[in-house]
This record gives structure tokens, C-alpha cells and sequence, in this order.
């Protein structure tokens, strides 16, 4: 029977060995997403090589120089010795140079490919995956964990090649040279060796740490400058300093932390190296005086310490360049990999849809445990318009957002023109439906830019006669540019009700066979709504559409009205028959004449 001590240290080892496991996967990930870069890739390491080679050969041509010229008084030859140094050092330069410029390319290059193939994974996400994530943490996947992987290529694989060829070059010159003093200059290695390992250990712990902290930060930040209205408005910005501080310290601690690592380890390799060379130079030094070694020799053993353990220093840095750089690629495929968040792929193409909806026995939940549509069921023909009331949180918005499969349902079917929703393309099926909210949004930039969406086939021409048609146009010219005047961040220099026109601007120029009204008109003044009311019959003729209203004298003229209480279906008519049945939306009805 295993005592708990051994079965502890077995599990951990286990779990050491399924984690670098892991590790080594998404090593071998990451490189492959540097494969279009493959030829400049293997041109670096050749170039590393090279530098390396030059580097460590540099104190056996200072050896050579100081035994065969500066001891023998061979001073005719100085010149000639010292033109050859400083090619060398030149060619060093250079490829140094080159060197870099190219690793930071590579580096560069697929920090651009990576974030075009994230940005194209974000866009693709069901709205599940923004409900529950904040938009910072989204943010700091897309931009800072990127980022770390650009030390992975530029000062981590190739530059540890580079390392690793010196220092066995500097190995074999110095025990070409002297096998004794190698020997000593080896001594401190194993010390150095212990202290590396534990260096790359904590510092990858304490990565881990900094990174989930600047995904917090960013996350607050995005919140509350967003939301800084409310802060004001309600003068919590005391409280929210408060939190924001404690998330700041938070983020300090674990930089501090990864420092901790650093301010230990290098002070204890400068110790070991300063041992190494009080250790040549005690050994060394009594040789020279029996002279079984040359004063050239030694003086190159002295550089060859500090050529062997800068790169020794360094590997350390390098492993840790790419710990950080794994440790950022495992967040960013942990992203990529959330198959729950996908949108369904389907090659079959939506036809040009006619516009009949039918639900069918639908359920949906954004968790499984509270169902917010309970076998919903309803029908509509081509170019009718079915109105939903209901309380808040009844389901009423929940309904639009299935239609074009914002959300997909987890029961029943929805069908187009008879065909399956989840059958067919979801892009197809979103370039013939479109969704005007309550809350518009609007991207900084010109209005132009707000309606078209930056489709090759719309242009001004069509951009102004949707804009004539809904009696728009006249607002948009008095505006400083026109359709050229920028909005600027969320629409912010427009109104509410401006905003509202720009969007069923922005629907009818895409000539949907399905429109989606979710609350167009709450919260806008009188004038300002009946302009709403005729942009929108305009925009509802000869589509089918679904009209979400809390005022329910906008939606009289309704083919059908459908009352939702708590995700269910307790009325079903159009507005005379629901009146005369003196029901839930008569009272509704009257309530709000009588206010």
C-alpha cells in the first residue's frame, strides 16, 4: 500500500508531465502558424548561426593576436591584425543587424495573421459568447496576449538557436585550449543550472498571474469610461476609484512578484560568474608564472567566461520569452477552441426568401436552467406584420434575435419559407433580414460609413433615395457634410431620434425581405415619433416583419398580435378581435389610452 507522501509526489509528477505535454502542443501550434514564414525563418537561424560562430571564435583571434604579435614585439604586424579585427567585428555588426530586423519581422507578421485569424473567430461567435465575457478580457486576448507571442519568434526560438551553437563553440575552443580550465569554468554550472530552472518556474507563475490581472483591469476600464455617465450621474466616483485601485494594486502585486524572480536571479549569476573568473584567474595565474600557459590563453579563457555565460544568462530570458509566450497562446486558443460559442457552418444557401415565419414548438434559454420562450409556436405569410406585447422580460426580443439565429433555439424549429433555419447559411439568411433596436448603435465615422457598413453595392445614390423615401434626407443635409458628417464614438453627436432614422436608413438600403423592429419608437418624443411611424410603414411595405412595441397604439394595424406572459402565448389575434375578447391586451389597450 502507497503511503499519501508517495502518492502525492506521484500525482504531482503526473500532472508536471501531462502540463509540459501541453505545453510542447502549444509550442508546436504557435510555430505552425509561423509556416508561411518558414524560408525566412530558416534564413534567420543560418544568419544566428553565423553571428554566433563569429562571436565566439572573437577571443581566440584576441589570443592569437596577443601570443603571436603584442608578446613577441611582432609590432609590423599590429596593423595587419587590427584590420582583420575590425572586419570582424563589422561582419558581426551586420549580421547582428540583419539578424534582428528579420526575427522582429517574423515576429511581427504573424502577431498581423494571428489577430486577422482571431478578429475573423470573434466575428463569427454566437452573442452567447459577449453575455458572458467582457469585452476587455475580449480586447486583451485580441491585442496584449498577441502581442507576448511576438517575443516567442523575435528573442525566443530563433535567438535560443543562436545561444546554443556559441556556447558549444565556446566549449570546444576552450577545452581545445585547456581542459583544466574549462573544467574550472564548468564548476559553477550546475549551481547556475538549479537557479535558472527555478527562475523559469516562478516567472511562469507569476505571468499567468500579471496576465489575468491586465484582463481584469482592461475589463473595468472598458466598463466604466463606457458607462461614465452613470458613474457621474450618480456620483460613485469615489466608489469606483475604490475598486479601481484595489484591481490596480492587484495588477502591481503580480508584476511585483514576477520582478521578485528577476531582482533574485541575476544578482546570483553574477555571483557565480564573478566566482568563475576569481577561480581562473587564482588557477591561471600560477600557470602563467610556470608558464604552462600562454598570457594570450588566459586572457582569452577570461573572455570566453563572459562569452559563455551571457548566453547561459540569456536562455534563461529566452525560456521565459517563450513560457510567456505559450502561457498568451493558451489563453488566445482557449478562445479559439470554446466550440459552445461557434456558429453553426452550413454550405446550403438561403434562396431569395418570399418572407412566411413559423415557429414551431420553440424553446430557448440563455442558461438551461430558466427557459425564456416555452413552446412558442405562431405562423406568418409573406408581407404580413405580427406585433409582440408583453411585460419585460417576457420573451419578446428573445423572439427577434431567433429569427435570424442571434441566438439559436434549443427545442423546436424555425422555418422560412419552409426551410429549417438550421439548414441553411447563416449569412445567406442575414443578408435578407434586418433588426432595427431600441438602443441603435453607431460606429465613429461618417454616416456614410453608418449605413452602408462599407458594401461594395451600396452606394450614395441608393444611401439617398433610402434616406428621401423614409423623409430622412432633409435632416442628414443640414448636418456640416452631409452624409459625410461623423457621428463620432456610438453616435454620440446625434440624438435618439436621429440615430433611429439613420438605422432604418440603414435597413431599407440594404433591402431586407424581413424586417425586425424591436422597441423603434420607446423613449422618443411625440414629434419626433410620428416621423418614426412613417419612415416605418415605409420600411414595412411589401416585407414581413416583426413589430416589438410597448406603445401599443403604434402597432393597431397589425395582421397579427401576439401577447407573450413569462415565455408563453396567452393571446393570439389582430387588434379588433383581442379588444372585443376583453383579455390581458385589452386592458393593456385601454390602460394606456386612459394615460
Amino acid at each position: 500500500m502507497a503511503t499519501p507522501g508517495i502518492a502525492s509526489n506521484t500525482q504531482t509528477s503526473k500532472s508536471q508531465k501531462s502540463s509540459k505535454k501541453e505545453q510542447w502542443i502549444l509550442f508546436k501550434r504557435v510555430l505552425a502558424l509561423a509556416k508561411f514564414q518558414k524560408n525566412w525563418m530558416v534564413f534567420a537561424i543560418i544568419l544566428t548561426i553565423l553571428q554566433s560562430a563569429l562571436t565566439a571564435f572573437q577571443p581566440y583571434l584576441y589570443k592569437t593576436m596577443i601570443d603571436s604579435v603584442i608578446v613577441p614585439k611582432q609590432f609590423q604586424l599590429l596593423d595587419k591584425w587590427a584590420l582583420i579585427l575590425f572586419i570582424w567585428l563589422i561582419v558581426q555588426a551586420s549580421l547582428g543587424f540583419i539578424n534582428s530586423y528579420i526575427g522582429e519581422s517574423i515576429g511581427q507578421s504573424v502577431i498581423l495573421k494571428m489577430r486577422q485569424f482571431v478578429y475573423e473567430h470573434l466575428v463569427k461567435l454566437k452573442l452567447n459568447f459577449y453575455d458572458k465575457t467582457p469585452v476587455g478580457t475580449a480586447v486583451t486576448r485580441s491585442i496584449s496576449d498577441i502581442q507576448t507571442i511576438t517575443d516567442l519568434f523575435s528573442s525566443g526560438v530563433i535567438t535560443i538557436a543562436g545561444d546554443l551553437i556559441q556556447i558549444i563553440i565556446i566549449l570546444g575552443c576552450m577545452l581545445y585550449m585547456d581542459v583544466t580550465l574549462t573544467l574550472i569554468s564548468l564548476s559553477v554550472v550546475p549551481l547556475l543550472l538549479f537557479a535558472a530552472n527555478r527562475f523559469r518556474k516562478g516567472i511562469r507563475d507569476s505571468f499567468q498571474d500579471v496576465r489575468s490581472e491586465v484582463a481584469r483591469l482592461n475589463a473595468f476600464l472598458q466598463e466604466r469610461i463606457t458607462g461614465m455617465q452613470i458613474v457621474q450621474l450618480f456620483n460613485r466616483q469615489k466608489e469606483e476609484m475604490r475598486r479601481f485601485d484595489t484591481i490596480n494594486q492587484a495588477h502591481r502585486d503580480a508584476n511585483i512578484r514576477s520582478v521578485y524572480y528577476y531582482a533574485i536571479f541575476f544578482p546570483i549569476v553574477e555571483v557565480l560568474v564573478s566566482l568563475c573568473f576569481a577561480f581562473i584567474v587564482w588557477y591561471g595565474s600560477g600557470q602563467l608564472v610556470q608558464s604552462h600557459i600562454a598570457f594570450g590563453e588566459l586572457t582569452a579563457f577570461i573572455m570566453f567566461i563572459n562569452l559563455f555565460f551571457r548566453p547561459v544568462r540569456a536562455i534563461a530570458d529566452r525560456f521565459n520569452n517563450i513560457q510567456m509566450g505559450i502561457v498568451a497562446a493558451q489563453r488566445i486558443f482557449e478562445l479559439i477552441d470554446a466550440t459552445e460559442y461557434k456558429e453553426p457552418e452550413n454550405d446550403t444557401q438561403a434562396p431569395i426568401l418570399k418572407g412566411k415565419i413559423e415557429f414551431n414548438n420553440v424553446w430557448f434559454a440563455y442558461n438551461q436552467e430558466n427557459w425564456v420562450l416555452k413552446g412558442i409556436t405562431f405562423k406568418i405569410e409573406p408581407g404580413q406584420t405580427l406585433a409582440i406585447v408583453g411585460a419585460t422580460g417576457s420573451g419578446k426580443t428573445t423572439i427577434a434575435g431567433l429569427v435570424n439565429q442571434l441566438y439559436s433555439q434549443q427545442q423546436g424549429d424555425i422555418l422560412l419559407d419552409g426551410l429549417s433555419v438550421k439548414s441553411l447559411n447563416l449569412t445567406s439568411i442575414r443578408q435578407q433580414v434586418a433588426l432595427v433596436l431600441q438602443d441603435v448603435f453607431l460606429f465613429s465615422g461618417s454616416i456614410n460609413d453608418n449605413i452602408r457598413l462599407h458594401h461594395p453595392n451600396i452606394d450614395l445614390t441608393k444611401m439617398k433615395a433610402a434616406a428621401e423615401s423614409i423623409g430622412a434626407y432633409e435632416f442628414i443635409q443640414k448636418l456640416p457634410g452631409g452624409f459625410d458628417y461623423n457621428v463620432m464614438e456610438r453616435g454620440m453627436t446625434l440624438s435618439l431620434g436621429q440615430r433611429q432614422l439613420i438605422s432604418f436608413i440603414r435597413a431599407l438600403a440594404f433591402d431586407p425581405r424581413i424586417i425586425l423592429l424591436d422597441e423603434a419608437t420607446s423613449s422618443i418624443d411625440t414629434e419626433t415619433e410620428q416621423l418614426i411611424q412613417r419612415a416605418i410603414s415605409r420600411l414595412l411595405e411589401g416585407r414581413t416583419a416583426i413589430v416589438i412595441a410597448h406603445r401599443l397604439s403604434t402597432i393597431s394595424q397589425a395582421n397579427k398580435i401576439i401577447v407573450l406572459e413569462k415565455g408563453t402565448i396567452i393571446e393570439e389575434g389582430n387588434h379588433e378581435s383581442l379588444i372585443a375578447a376583453n383579455g390581458h391586451y385589452a386592458h393593456l389597450y385601454q390602460t394606456q389610452i386612459q394615460e
